[in-house]
């Protein structure tokens, strides 16, 4: 099944802690990827977000998935893995040291074909994603500024 990859680093104006905090925050979540929705989050003890549903509308029809916490070492990784059926992915989010310019946090996207529908469609969805992926971390980086 096809697979690609995608990456974009941002400098944050924020500790590490406030990014991590952020990310345990399921909302956060709607800013990158194909998630627009998120409902039933799951956190477990300590208050890392260990997964919830999501979903998308593309042309008009909605599709739901789950995500789920399948690496995370506060505070500087964590990493969730999207199931929509069709497609799949890993979304992982590299959190860097402070310095005076921010911090710096790298965001991968690493997208999965997980049926014969979107093997076929494949290359679109990855003209799509790899085109928007760059802006969506942009957008990240301003909301988890403010």
């Amino acid at each position: 099944m096809p697979s690609a990859s995608f990456e974009h680093t941002v400098q944050i104006a924020q500790p590490r802690t406030t990014i991590w905090e952020a990310l345990q925050d399921p909302d956060t979540w709607t800013r990158i990827g194909p998630v627009q929705e998120v409902w039933d989050p799951e956190l477990d003890g300590d208050g890392v977000l260990m997964g919830y549903q999501w979903s998308t509308s593309i042309g008009g029809k909605r599709y739901e998935g789950t995500a789920a916490t399948v690496e995370h070492a506060a505070p500087s990784r964590y990493v969730l893995d999207l199931d929509g059926g069709e497609m799949g992915g890993l979304i992982s989010t590299d959190i860097g040291d402070e310095s005076d310019e921010g911090t710096e946090v790298c965001v991968n996207i690493e997208l999965r074909s997980q049926g014969m529908m979107s093997s076929l469609f494949f290359p679109a969805i990855k003209s799509a994603v790899g085109s928007g992926f760059p802006d969506q971390v942009e957008d990240l980086a301003r909301y988890l500024e403010s």
